[in-house]
């Protein structure tokens, strides 16, 4: 019953907050997602391309808890009929998987290092355009790729945290580069935490476990 309710809440949820990004869409403040609690659902949002303080500590909570437990079922709908063969967990398919999440976070020409440039230039045309297409490409062409790989279910629940977590900070980082709410300082505390964010991903990598694979 509450799995049916939460599917529900969520998809009510993602509705309103997949048009955030682009519509104006202001969430109020408040905490990124507990990392202990997390459901095991791989969050869809099907685009393009490519915390600091306490007040944070509670619409993250709410919203990424829900939020984690029903996009599957919201994205199931626009999957194709035929599933997708399960990627083998193999050293060299998890390298290159977590290759592509830190060449995002630590690469020039990734897509982390390119939100920050155009905020520092203050080119928060661009910064919009760029975070309003950045999350579904991250979450589900890499972190979700890379999540699939791991091998212990309570740190694979816990990175769907993560990757919910990324999207607030990209809706944090949008709001501060809309007109008439531009804040260069907003936008770089948003960044760190998308940065820190993608980094504690990362750090699972090495909790694989290849013995435990049948």
């Amino acid at each position: 019953m509450m799995t049916t309710l939460a599917s529900v809440f969520t998809n009510v949820l993602l509705a309103i907050l997949l048009p955030s990004l682009s519509s104006g869409f202001v969430l109020p403040l408040g905490e990124r997602p507990c990392l202990t609690n997390a459901a095991t659902s791989t969050g869809n949002l099907l685009m393009r391309m490519s915390k600091s303080d306490a007040g944070e500590e509670s619409r993250r909570s709410a919203i990424g808890k829900v939020l984690s437990s029903g996009a599957a079922a919201f994205a199931a709908g626009v999957q194709p009929a035929a599933a997708k063969e399960k990627e083998a967990i193999t050293p060299e398919n998890v390298k290159a998987a977590f290759d592509a999440v830190r060449y995002e976070l630590e690469d020039a020409a990734g897509g982390v290092q390119l939100i920050g440039s155009k905020i520092n230039a203050e080119d928060y045309e661009a910064v919009m355009d760029l975070t309003q297409n950045y999350d579904g490409y991250m979450r589900k062409a890499r972190v979700g790729r890379a999540r699939k790989l791991l091998t212990d279910k309570k740190l694979k629940d816990d990175a769907q945290m993560i990757s919910n977590a990324i999207t607030f900070d990209l809706i944090g980082i949008n709001r501060a580069s809309r007109p008439g709410q531009q804040n260069k300082d907003e936008a770089l505390r948003y960044l760190g935490e998308m940065k820190a964010d993608i980094q504690k991903f990362l750090d699972l990598e090495s909790t694989i476990d290849f013995s435990a694979i049948q």
